[in-house]
């Protein structure tokens, strides 16, 4: 039985609670929000997704806030099993942002971390689950850049923060996400997961982690494909 049909079993509330839709080879992920202006990303893959929105991990306070002060409330616009081809399971959570804004990304793939801790709490009740044996993949997309001006505000951000041997989000991931679309990183050099003690399959769990940008400025939707 796949990781889906698992956790859907056991979390059977969770197909209308997540507005849960089946994909062939594209998962569609829409940003609902009225004053959105990325309001649509496609993720492509050779395989079956089983995807959901964000009202599967909104307001779960009890896995969160209800039950400690250092873990928040947050989701994330999207979640999807991805079953390949080659019968590989992947976990893919996605964050659509309106605009190109170094704190917003960085608060993207915050909700999308703290997003990942509630469903590992939930799979970790399903048979055949290990987390181990599964590609997580952290998406964030958003606008690129509105003009040379802006760009060069956000290159000259990365560097001064380089030059002063800071360990921050610019220096960590956005500059290498910017340089090479997509990078793999253990959660543990996340911030959230860094600060706490949790379980070493999650703190040494290398995930891939993308910054997808439109191409042009007025786009209101971008693409990627994932393996």
């Amino acid at each position: 039985m796949s990781l889906s049909k698992t956790f859907t079993t056991i979390f059977d509330k969770a197909i209308s609670n997540g507005h849960a839709h089946e994909y062939n080879n594209k998962w569609v992920v829409e940003e609902h929000g009225q004053s959105a202006t990325m309001t649509h990303l496609e993720v492509t893959a050779d395989g079956k997704f089983l995807g959901f929105d964000q009202s599967l991990v909104k307001g779960v306070k009890d896995t969160t806030s209800k039950m400690s002060s250092k873990l928040d409330d947050k989701d994330c616009d999207g979640i999807a099993f991805l079953n390949d081809n080659s019968k590989k399971e992947h976990l893919v959570f996605a964050e659509l942002k309106s605009g190109f804004d170094v704190q917003k990304i960085t608060g993207a793939f915050h909700q999308i971390t703290m997003s990942f801790i509630k469903m590992h709490a939930w799979l970790s009740l399903c048979k055949d689950y290990n987390l181990s044996e599964i590609k997580v993949h952290f998406i964030t997309a958003c606008k690129c850049c509105k003009d040379k001006n802006q760009e060069d505000s956000v290159r000259l951000r990365i560097s001064q923060a380089q030059q002063l041997g800071k360990d921050t989000f610019e220096t960590k991931f956005l500059k290498p996400l910017l340089d090479n679309h997509n990078i793999k990183v253990k959660l543990s050099s996340f911030g959230d997961i860094q600060k706490l003690p949790f379980h070493d399959c999650i703190s040494e769990k290398e995930v891939n982690m993308y910054l997808q940008l439109t191409k042009n400025f007025p786009d209101s939707q971008t693409s990627l494909a994932i393996s």
